[in-house]
């Protein structure tokens, strides 16, 4: 009886190799890669043979079940073959781009998109090279499965008995061991279709969860002291700035004259360790406006929020901004927006979208608030688009400055031209960030200019764009650049002493509304001067966490420059 069994089993086995090694790759290449990359030996021979194991075992049964209905059978492989394709090209890609499988942040950023990001997207980031290999590996796939080419590679049968045993064996002896440590894995994350569904599954609650937000945010502030008195308070929050593509911290291009000159008349305090709590903006404006952080055990929305605290204080609150208002799944900065006393956005979320609207449309905004809405006291966030890509959609043709010539890095010319262009994005977001400062030059005015995040381009080798799930030090090194005019010095000598005296300190923006409460003199049950950047208080040795990672240690301690020319 057991020989007959074992005769079946190898008969099946022989019949279906090309099914079990293809579904095998489907299901595995991806994550055998991202193992591979991390040098994870041991778990890639683990992983890898107990998903062998599991799929020969599935081929067995199939078979069993259907033994009788070989059409009924047949259907089942191409349909398992099916759908394990569409989530292995996906996440191929991904990998391809980000070096990352797949996660909820990159769900999310699908989700949240519209057509025109969409053709951005594949315009920065699939070319002729891509479309080519996807196409050359769907036709490789399709070949093989369509002309049975395995079978030109039978082993003899003579031959079949004792590989199929001990490499049975094999796998059960190298897999069962990881079953106690790694079920969970195994049985929710190991496939891409499970990481595909989980990712979704989160993404989706989260989006659904924004649509209740507005309602359920905490918006009974109490506040504990409120001495405020400065007349306006501006918040730029900028977009992807990679604090390392910039001339005032040190880059080898000119792409920030105006800055350098405030900076030499000594207008502006430039922060010099700052880093982001994420690397996607929705991320990381869940942190930024509110007093959760990393270490919170309560979801950001049960906190109380910057713009809710600045309205209970008395003052006036304006968001305008150059990026979309919420769609269909909803948008943490549309929530923000709608509890401002004011806001406007240059555009709406539409799929028929067809040009880039640049930062300097904010501008006439920014009139309209101050001249028709403003109080004694004001608090202004501008959201700018900054150096989103595609980067050569952020600027118009006058600041076309650096060319693919100037780029230093040891990368493909392709990849230079996509540098020089975030060089001339970061370049008009100079002048951008220079007008809005000079808007209100002469009034009492302080100007904080924070970006969500910064952005990865080619610092370490072919990752280019920002992701939560496979995170550079380029990702969330951000400048943090304030100013304040000569009315504002005079009147609050201490602020601005604080404030130069605070440039070298290490800080994440999850402490953002602290700093900013401690700028105005207000004070909250959640506020903390320990996570306030310029208060005497501030802890400088708090551990800075990202995604579970030190950045100290983890992140920063990577070596991000060898690509770049000495």
């Amino acid at each position: 009886m057991l020989k007959l069994w074992w005769e079946r089993i190898r008969c099946c086995f022989s019949e279906n190799s090309g099914f079990i090694w293809l579904l095998f790759g489907l299901n595995y290449f991806t994550l055998a890669w991202s193992l591979a990359a991390a040098n994870d030996d041991w778990r890639l021979v683990e992983y890898g043979s107990a998903l062998f194991l599991v799929i020969f075992l599935l081929t067995i049964a199939l078979r069993v079940v259907f033994r009788s209905h070989p059409i009924a059978f047949r259907r089942v492989k191409g349909g398992l073959l099916l759908i394990s394709l569409l989530p292995f090209l996906v996440e191929f890609f991904v990998m391809y781009s980000y070096g990352a499988l797949i996660g909820a942040g990159i769900v999310n950023s699908i989700l949240e998109t519209n057509l025109k990001e969409t053709k951005e997207f594949f315009e920065m980031y699939v070319g002729w090279r891509e479309i080519v290999g996807v196409l050359l590996l769907m036709g490789a796939i399709g070949t093989v499965w369509r002309l049975h080419l395995w079978t030109r590679l039978r082993i003899p049968t003579r031959w079949q008995n004792g590989l199929l045993s001990m490499g049975l064996l094999l796998a059960a002896v190298l897999a069962l061991p990881t079953l106690p440590e790694y079920a969970d894995f195994m049985l929710h994350k190991m496939l891409p279709i499970q990481r595909a569904c989980a990712a979704t599954a989160t993404a989706v609650e989260n989006m659904a969860a924004y649509h209740r937000l507005s309602d359920k945010m905490n918006t009974d502030v109490h506040i504990v002291e409120n001495r405020s008195r400065i007349k306006n308070i501006v918040f730029i929050l900028g977009e992807a700035t990679n604090r390392n593509h910039m001339h005032l911290y040190g880059y080898y291009l000119p792409n920030t004259p105006h800055f350098d000159e405030m900076a030499a008349k000594g207008e502006i305090c430039v922060f010099q360790d700052v880093i982001s709590p994420h690397s996607t903006t929705i991320a990381v404006l869940s942190k930024l406006f509110t007093f959760c952080d990393y270490e919170s055990d309560k979801p950001w929305y049960e906190y109380h929020n910057l713009i809710d605290v600045m309205n209970a204080a008395g003052y006036r609150t304006f968001w305008l901004s150059n990026q979309e208002s919420s769609g269909i799944w909803g948008n943490v900065a549309q929530i923000y927006a709608n509890h401002s006393t004011w806001h406007k956005f240059t555009r709406i979320r539409d799929s028929q979208e067809d040009t880039g609207i640049l930062d300097e449309c904010l501008f006439p905004l920014l009139e309209e608030a101050r001249e028709k809405h403003a109080g004694d006291h004001n608090f202004y966030v501008l959201h700018l688009m900054g150096g989103h890509g595609l980067y050569y959609n952020r600027y118009p043709y006058a600041f076309h400055k650096f060319t693919d010539k100037d780029i230093r890095l040891n990368v493909p010319q392709h990849f230079k031209e996509i540098v020089a262009q975030y060089d001339n994005a970061l370049y008009y977001n100079d002048y951008i960030v220079d007008h809005i400062i000079n808007t209100f030059r002469d009034e009492e005015a302080i100007i904080i200019y924070v970006p969500d995040h910064g952005e990865a381009v080619y610092d370490e080798g072919s990752v280019a764009g920002h992701i939560e799930e496979n995170p550079n030090r380029h990702m969330i090194e951000i400048p943090v650049i304030v100013w304040g005019s000569e009315k504002f010095k005079e009147k609050y000598p201490d602020k601005w002493t604080a404030l130069r005296a605070a440039v070298d300190r290490p800080y994440m923006t999850d402490d953002m509304i602290h700093t900013i409460l401690d700028i105005a003199d207000i004070h909250t049950e959640d506020y903390r001067p320990d996570k306030s950047l310029i208060n005497p208080k501030f802890d400088a040795s708090r551990r800075r966490i990202f995604r579970d990672l030190d950045y100290e240690t983890q992140i920063r301690g990577r070596d991000g420059t060898e690509n770049e020319s000495p």
